[in-house]
């Protein structure tokens, strides 16, 4: 299941307190029960998605994913915080945050590249959680970096796959840099120079980091096909923008085809009912995003989707939608 860990919880919570409001009567009002946090185990993506709208209209803070960093105790996270902000290089630090990241949660995980002197983070969304958690991730990634790196370290540029006109001021003001809102896909570019040869991570680092392995490890085998097969599709759509083959996608998690079918076949799921979802999801992200800007062709949105053409595109997304694709660039599709 796609979820994100109770921890994300503690510090939602402090943060709402914090400005003099109470989010679990927020919570009951809306209706929403939590299940047990003393049981461990992860909120699903829906669920989150209710909290932090819940959260938002709570506080009313505009920028709430960044004020959660005042809050932070990164004993929250226990050995995963300890490693996130052990020292080392920017590259260092980046690929152990990505690497050990999913263990808080996986309804996102993160895209690491060096181009020249620059370090490209993408951060790309599993299951459609809501965009205040890519806002929270967006800042903690830079608040880790100010903390082991520069306090004054500024990315080049930030783009988020959302809008929240609101809080645009306070982006440009916390990056201290350039930051586009109702982009395809949430990016922070970072500088190297310097940070590329920074002192070597800690002894604790290196302490903790085969434990959290052997925890990732648990956690790959207990997560099930779906989510495996659901990274794997989305991660071959947003690269190669072609329709990824039940064969492709079998070879890349080391499997059979024949087994693949058979393992989502025990979970209730075909391969054409996780392309599907990944697909609806990733057309109600990038339309949703284009809403108040210029809409894009349609050709495109097809493309990127890896439909054959736009009337398939067309015939599916009214399937998903019941609008066209046209309606809901228009402000039709809701969030």
């Amino acid at each position: 299941m796609l979820g994100t860990f109770h921890n994300w919880m503690v510090i939602l919570d402090r943060t709402v307190r914090a400005g003099g409001h109470d989010l679990h009567a927020g919570l009951a009002a809306a209706g929403i029960m939590l299940p047990d946090q003393s049981t461990g185990g992860r909120l699903p993506v829906a669920l989150t998605r209710q909290i932090w709208a819940v959260a938002g209209q709570t506080s009313a803070d505009p920028v709430l994913g960044l004020s959660m960093l005042e809050q932070i105790n990164f004993t929250d996270f226990g050995e995963l915080g300890v490693v996130m902000m052990a020292g080392g290089s920017l590259p260092q630090i980046m690929e152990r945050i990505a690497r050990f990241h999913r263990l808080l949660t996986d309804a996102m995980h993160y895209e690491i590249l060096e181009d020249g002197d620059t370090l490209i983070v993408t951060i790309h969304t599993n299951g459609d959680p809501h965009w205040r958690a890519v806002e929270f991730a967006a800042g903690l990634i830079i608040g880790v970096l100010r903390f082991r790196l520069d306090a004054t370290l500024a990315p080049l540029s930030v783009s988020f796959a959302f809008d929240n006109p609101e809080g645009q001021s306070d982006y440009e003001s916390f990056f201290d840099c350039a930051v586009e809102q109702g982009a395809a896909i949430t990016t922070i570019v970072l500088p190297l120079g310097e940070y590329r040869h920074a002192p070597a991570g800690s002894e604790v680092a290196k302490h903790f980091e085969p434990v959290l392995e052997q925890r990732l490890a648990s956690l790959e085998a207990t997560s099930g096909w779906i989510p495996k097969v659901a990274f794997k599709v989305r991660q071959h759509l947003v690269e190669t923008e072609a329709e990824p083959t039940l064969a492709g996608i079998a070879a890349s998690l080391n499997v059979s085809p024949r087994s693949l079918q058979r393992h989502l076949a025990g979970e209730g799921r075909s391969f054409q009912d996780v392309l599907d979802d990944i697909r609806r999801e990733l057309a109600r992200q990038w339309l949703s995003a284009q809403q108040g800007n210029k809409a894009r062709n349609m050709t495109e949105l097809a493309l990127i989707l890896g439909f054959s053409s736009s009337s398939a595109f067309s015939r599916a997304f009214r399937r998903w939608f019941d609008m066209t694709p046209m309606q809901a660039a228009r402000g039709g599709l809701s969030g």
